[in-house]
């Protein structure tokens, strides 16, 4: 965020070197076309400001929604709770969507409610380049199938990873040590994902750290920039955006970085009959059909997209995963006693199957991190055609939805005491309910439970299982990853790096805040959360190590 705000001050700079610029040519010109064009934004602003859904706004200011949307979506929720409403964004007229009433639309077909257009025209891809297009099913699919089912596989090589970021970029901590979390972990997240992703070798290359690291954050800026103009007027302006020259740039040099490396792979099936690289370049590659494999354009984009969609959501869940170890410490020995039994064997132990499955007590405290510092809102889509609510609610084609997932998360019904960080929440949930079969991946999504009034079904209501409180687990109260078919296909491949960040970091080292210091607060900018980027914790070296 604070690379974002000085983008902001540049963008200003820029415009008064411009005007002085235009005023050295003709005064005269330059304050008609400025005119115009106020006048134009005012006038588009007003038309806008008329809806056809049939539920009642909630007003906050322009301001307010910039710089504290994360209260906004409480505050309303607070007042409306069961109710549709609908809020005026800065990105438009959103109708919000209480858990009451999502499950009569998570399951809808995407010719009634659609997903893909909704991110598409949030994102603004036509100029930003944030769309797989055609090509999502693929990468949804890879995601779902090679990512999730090699996950064990992998643990070895990730942690190798971790352990040569740790040795280059980590302080030694022989006694306490301050350190800024969140930068580090950026990298630290984008090394684990990209050895997964394009290998080591590419992986640690500088350069490809720096575009898919920096692809989202420079995409991210461009849409904020571009939603000051109104759409009619973004053909022409996208123009004024640099970011978006930025954009090009990079996917041409991904594409000049991962070319040889393709081009390689495909001779190389062609003559050799030894064992394919296991990570991402290979399975896009074995995935599209042979028309495509030489279009390497299409998979430097995929491969940033990839990037753009995990590295800074699993960084940010770390890093505040760090903050809460430091201000509970606690929850520190208690999840360093499940480290150890399960790694503390031999070194062995960090390959087996079920190894990251067993750290129960772990998964249960990221899912609580997550719940007070996730996502503002969920569940984002797009009415393709009328839809009927069984509430009397009246969505017509076009209306945007979103879910209120910032009072979700504080409302009392679904987590007792919701203001209190309770890291083992959902495991003591979890020993409440009947267990599930064993297996190597049971993290299969399930709803959480609810009352009884936010059935849309008249069959009697089923006892969830413990699975339901599984930290990639999904359902109407547990949306940070979605909900249905288009929840986030790479949840499990985030949880097996989250995992195997703090189990290593607790069994290698004690973590603290500064005497007095509360917990570092997150920065919020419109729909966006993330945790603070300047604040530093104290790490200090642990005796025995693993």
């Amino acid at each position: 965020m604070d690379a974002l705000q000085d983008q902001g001050l540049n963008l200003t700079a820029a415009v008064h070197d411009t005007s002085s610029q235009l005023r050295t040519r003709g005064d005269f010109i330059y304050y008609v076309a400025i005119g115009v064009l106020c006048f134009c934004v005012w006038l588009f602003r007003r038309a806008k400001r008329t809806s056809s859904v049939s539920a009642p706004f909630y007003q906050v200011s322009r301001m307010k929604w910039i710089l504290n949307a994360d209260t906004a979506i409480k505050d309303s929720y607070c007042k409306f709770r069961d109710e549709v409403y609908q809020i005026r964004s800065t990105e438009g007229i959103r109708t919000i969507v209480p858990p009451a009433l999502v499950g009569e639309l998570k399951g809808l077909p995407d010719d009634s409610l659609s997903a893909r257009i909704a991110v598409s025209e949030a994102m603004l891809s036509e100029y930003t380049q944030l769309s797989a297009g055609a090509h999502s099913d693929v990468l949804a699919f890879l995601l779902k199938t090679k990512a999730t089912h090699n996950l064990q596989r992998m643990v070895p090589s990730l942690k190798e990873e971790l352990q040569y970021i740790l040795a280059t970029e980590f302080p030694a901590c022989k006694d306490w040590t301050p350190f800024k979390v969140q930068p580090f972990m950026v990298r630290a997240v984008s090394r684990l994902s990209g050895r997964a992703f394009v290998g080591s070798t590419l992986g640690r290359s500088e350069e490809w750290m720096s575009i898919s690291i920096n692809f989202a954050i420079t995409a991210f800026i461009a849409v904020v920039k571009l939603q000051f103009f109104p759409p009619w007027m973004r053909p022409l302006a996208q123009y004024l955006v640099s970011e978006l020259k930025t954009i090009r740039k990079d996917l041409t040099k991904a594409q000049a970085m991962l070319e040889p490396i393709i081009k390689k792979r495909l001779t190389n099936s062609e003559v050799s009959t030894t064992e394919k690289p296991d990570d991402f370049i290979q399975w896009l590659l074995d995935a599209l059909p042979e028309n495509e494999k030489h279009n390497y354009f299409i998979q430097a984009k995929i491969q940033l997209l990839l990037s753009a969609s995990s590295i800074h959501t699993t960084s940010n869940l770390v890093t505040d995963c760090i903050y809460d170890l430091a201000a509970h410490k606690d929850m520190q020995d208690i999840l360093r006693e499940e480290a150890i039994e399960v790694f503390g064997g031999s070194e062995d132990a960090w390959e087996r199957t079920d190894s990251m499955m067993r750290l129960k007590k772990m998964d249960s405290f990221i899912k609580e991190s997550q719940r007070l510092s996730g996502n503002i809102t969920s569940f984002i889509r797009k009415v393709m055609k009328p839809i009927h609510l069984s509430d009397g609610t009246h969505l017509p084609s076009g209306t945007n939805i979103l879910t209120p997932l910032a009072g979700i998360s504080l409302d009392e019904r679904f987590f007792p005491n919701p203001e209190t960080f309770d890291g083992l929440r959902f495991w003591k949930l979890s020993q409440q309910q009947p267990q599930p079969a064993a297996t190597a991946q049971s993290s299969s999504p399930a709803p959480n439970k609810t009352p009884a009034s936010f059935s849309s079904s008249s069959k009697p209501a089923t006892l969830p299982s413990a699975r339901a409180h599984q930290f990639t687990s999904i359902g109407d109260t547990s949306q940070n990853f979605g909900l249905g078919k288009h929840a986030c296909p790479g949840r499990f491949f985030a949880a097996q790096e989250i995992k195997l960040i703090l189990s290593y970091l607790i069994l290698n080292y004690e973590i603290k805040l500064r005497a007095d210091e509360a917990r570092p607060k997150p920065v919020v900018f419109m729909m966006t959360k993330s945790p603070s980027q300047t604040a530093e914790v104290l790490f200090r070296q642990r005796r025995k190590t693993a």
